[in-house]
């Protein structure tokens, strides 16, 4: 029976770890990536991108998810040359945090605010030929 391991806003993180767990030899499934892809707001309310192994392997995954987020796989690029290290004026923590700007974060709001505004579906007024009130 698959389990749950962790759950990412991003579907294409999801598939990269997925890759490090089968490249582990860990059997794992990503689930809600399509729906993250085309309907990125009903994705946040339902938990984002799902990445599940099976049970009896849930704990080396986990082994291997906090490695990943330790950064352990991006210092072993390093090392082997594949990537360029940080500069210095780069931080290496691992503690990130995303900020969108407030440029963005208005854009988002008043295009919310215009496609998901209810509209009246029907309209009210007189009648052309006799005037009288229509419903």
């Amino acid at each position: 029976m698959p389990v749950t391991i962790e759950r990412f806003l991003d579907p294409w993180e999801a598939h990269v770890v997925k890759a490090r767990l089968v490249a582990e030899g860990i059997d794992a499934s990503v689930s809600n990536d399509q729906l993250s892809m085309i309907e990125w707001p009903i994705s946040y309310a339902l938990g984002g991108t799902a990445l599940a192994v099976p049970e009896e392997d849930a704990e080396r995954a986990r082994e291997v998810l906090a490695a990943y987020h330790r950064g352990d796989f991006e210092r072993d690029l390093i090392e082997a040359g594949h990537v360029d290290p940080p500069t210095d004026d780069t931080c290496t923590c691992g503690h990130h945090v995303m900020q969108i700007a407030w440029s963005q974060r208005l854009l988002v709001m008043l295009l919310g605010g215009f496609f998901l505004a209810t509209f009246p579906t029907r309209t009210t007024g007189r009648c052309r030929t006799c005037g009288r009130l229509c419903a």
